[in-house]
Order: structure tokens, then sequence, then C-alpha cells
């Protein structure tokens, strides 16, 4: 934990050239306020050899301002990461993300309740419903009271619903690294769940 002093504030961490301030992301180019903050994307890869032998490991998430200025905190290994840095990468994650999802959060329910349909890369919400495209057009319709849970699974964002038959079904809703702002989609769609379960 360093205590320098920056425009944005102490600097509360330091990844490189990069910094994670109390105001914000700087790099030495650029810096993001929290409030500029408008997306986040999350990506992790491992890369093997012939399926088996790990060759490397990598988790990054990009924080894109609402000028489109990109500042990228990347942690990687050859062979496998330690639990350590994983464990400390998403410790910095999760910080990133709870300087802005209150704010996203508010924003995300105010569209819904004005009836806008709000996108997510390869999904769409509405005040009612997931608009999930297909892969050939058109869209797969997944009501809100039809969820009863929203997890990751191998490196995707996925939903586990009842069907119209009653029938317990998981879908994809996409790849991570795909989805935009995927901490805001999954704690929305995991709040409909629990709503559902209670």
């Amino acid at each position: 934990m360093k205590t320098d002093q920056h425009e944005l504030g102490p600097i509360l961490y330091t990844h490189g050239k990069k910094h994670i301030c109390e105001g914000g992301v700087c790099d030495n180019k650029k810096s993001i306020l929290w409030d500029e903050v408008d997306v986040l994307f999350l990506e992790a890869s491992k890369t093997t050899v012939n399926f088996i032998i790990p060759a490397s490991e990598a988790i990054k998430v990009d924080i894109i301002s609402t000028t489109k200025d990109k500042i990228s905190f990347t942690q990687g290994a050859v062979f496998r990461m330690s639990g350590k840095d994983k464990s400390n990468f998403w410790a910095l994650y999760q910080f990133i993300v709870s300087k802005v999802i209150d704010r996203q959060w508010s924003k995300l329910v105010r569209d819904i309740e004005k009836g806008k349909r709000v996108t997510f890369g390869r999904f769409d919400i509405t005040s009612s419903a997931i608009y999930r495209e297909k892969f050939f057009g058109g869209h797969d319709i997944i009501d809100f009271n039809r969820i009863v849970g929203c997890d990751f699974a191998h490196g995707e964002l996925v939903i586990d619903f009842f069907d119209d038959k009653s029938h317990l079904k998981r879908k994809s809703l996409g790849r991570v690294p795909e989805i935009p702002n995927i901490h805001l989609a999954q704690a929305f769609l995991s709040s409909i769940a629990q709503q559902n379960s209670n």
C-alpha cells in the first residue's frame, strides 16, 4: 500500500507504471476519474501445450472512460500464476468495481425504469426479460420471473432458468471478455434470481 501523492489523490496501489489512486486510475500518459469510468472488461486466459501442460496464464481488466481512453491492468505468469498473485489481482479488480458499481447500478435501474433496453454486448436487459442474441439472427427471450441463478462457468456468464415446461435449463449469455461491465450484469441478474428464490 503506497501513500505517494498524485493529482487523483493518494496512490493506493502501483502496478508497473500504472497507479490506482483514491480518485481514479492513471498511467504515464492519461488518467481516468472513477466518475468517468464507462466500461470495465474482464479477461482471463490460460495457454496449454497439447491441452495438458500449462504454458502461460493471465488476467486482465480494461478500464475505459466515457471519452474512450483505456488503461489496462494485467497479471500474468509463465506456466501458472501463484495463488497469491491471483488473489491480489482479484482484490484489485474488486476494489475497482467497488469504486464504480454504485453509480453504474443507479444508472442501470434508472434506464430500466424509463423503459430503455440496456445492452451488455451479446445480450440486452429490459424491465422484464433478457434478450439473448442467437448466432443466426433473432433473439432468445428469457423472462426475469423464470431466472433462478446466475454464475460463471468455463469462462462464460451463465443463467439457470425454468423453460415453458418447467424444466431447469442453463444457458450461456456470452464469454466473459465479450461482456462489458460483466460485474454489473452478474450483480443485477443474481439479484433477480435471489428475489425469485425467496
